[in-house]
């Protein structure tokens, strides 16, 4: 009931402020984790955009492109209640990809998005020995991110939350990072302390990967 009130009330806000709303940024990133032998899938504002702490988060997904046949397991949501809602196996606009996405479905635990820090969304791990040789973050140019396409799917990245104070509408905008997801331990690029929403009672709390 909680999930359902709380996305009346954003829908809500969208349609009373859409009309002289601004807009404002948010970027993606996929990380590989070695301690944890997983990715992660990680939310930032784009530098200099504030976010105050009490927005709405309305809406989240975010769709992977992958090697034909690469199989996961283990997804674990740190902000936000995250799930597979898609797949779709080498589509004729890319015949040389599968496409996996996640919706959010509740933004519990919470979603914090601040200035200068990372967010870990979820993470998600593939079967030991059989990591694939690439994967990326689907970017807004890709032949498969068209409407319609040919399986009739939404694919893509999205976050979009709401400050009912200031009627500002935040929105996922591009990724950050492209080459953090390679677990090449010769290519291993370094995570930095970041939040989750799962430390509610010390948000601000950074964890050290």
């Amino acid at each position: 009931m909680r999930t359902v009130q709380a996305f009346t009330a954003f829908v809500l806000f969208l349609f009373l402020f859409a009309n002289n709303s601004a807009t404002a940024q948010v970027q993606f990133k996929l990380q590989w984790l070695p301690d944890s032998t997983a990715w992660g899938v990680f939310a930032r504002p784009e530098p200099g955009v504030k976010i105050p702490k009490f927005t709405i988060i309305g809406s989240g997904q975010v769709t992977l492109v992958v090697p034909p046949g690469s199989r996961f397991f283990d997804l674990r949501s740190f902000s936000g209640t995250w799930e597979q809602n898609a797949f779709v196996p080498t589509p004729k606009e890319n015949p040389n990809g599968d496409y996996i996405s996640f919706g959010m479905m509740t933004a519990d635990p919470p979603i914090v998005l601040q200035d200068g820090e990372e967010t870990l969304l979820f993470t998600f791990k593939a079967k030991q020995g059989q990591y694939p040789e690439w994967m990326y973050l689907m970017p807004d140019d890709d032949p498969f991110n068209q409407l319609p396409n040919s399986v009739n799917s939404n694919p893509g990245n999205d976050i979009t939350a709401l400050d009912p104070g200031t009627a500002i509408i935040y929105s996922f905008t591009g990724i950050y990072n492209p080459d953090a997801w390679d677990w090449h331990p010769e290519n291993l690029i370094i995570q930095g302390p970041y939040r989750q929403g799962l430390d509610k009672r010390h948000p601000r709390i950074f964890i050290k990967p």
